[in-house]
């Protein structure tokens, strides 16, 4: 229902609640959001991976309407057709981040929306944002501002009365 709200535009006039998960570049966002999903299909790798927001709607499915182990996505931008392959959905994200913010490890504020249908998925929305990044990567398309661009990003998402921030801190460092 609240995904309904959003794609009649209801978020313009109300806030409809979501879960971002924030933290730094590299600290683990994205695996905790496919561990939520139940599938592996965001693109991985060492430095900077996640370039542009993923809304990310998750639409449980019915096992007494559907098989069980039943999963498909849907891009906005590519409402036609149905990915039933999660590899696919990965070679997605990389192309239209690619298309957005260019081949050289460039941010954009400029998110990607996708649906998850999933028998085991539970009804929500996450956002995995790009992780908060102090200094920018040599040669790159990332300016000297890029600590300032990726806060206003997060904050942009979490200031938000009603988004639920889940905090990412890497498992490996103390804190």
């Amino acid at each position: 229902v609240v995904d309904e709200l959003r794609d009649v535009g209801l978020q313009n006039y109300i806030s409809l609640p979501r879960i971002a998960a924030i933290g730094t570049q590299s600290s683990g966002k994205s695996s905790l959001i496919e561990s939520v999903v139940g599938y592996d299909f965001l693109p991985r790798g060492g430095g900077v991976v996640t370039r542009r927001p993923l809304e990310l709607r998750l639409v449980h499915l019915s096992t007494q309407e559907y098989a069980p182990d039943t999963a498909w996505a849907v891009f906005d931008k590519v409402s036609d057709q149905k990915y039933t392959d999660f590899n696919k959905v990965r070679e997605e994200i990389e192309r239209q981040t690619e298309m957005v913010a260019g081949k050289n490890k460039g941010i954009v504020n400029d998110p990607i929306i996708l649906t998850v249908y999933a028998t085991g998925a539970p009804d929500l929305s996450l956002i995995d944002l790009p992780g908060i990044t102090r200094v920018p990567v040599k040669g790159s398309d990332q300016g000297e501002d890029i600590e300032k661009k990726t806060r206003e990003m997060t904050l942009h998402y979490v200031n938000d009365p009603r988004t639920i921030i889940l905090c990412v801190v890497p498992a490996n460092q103390d804190m």
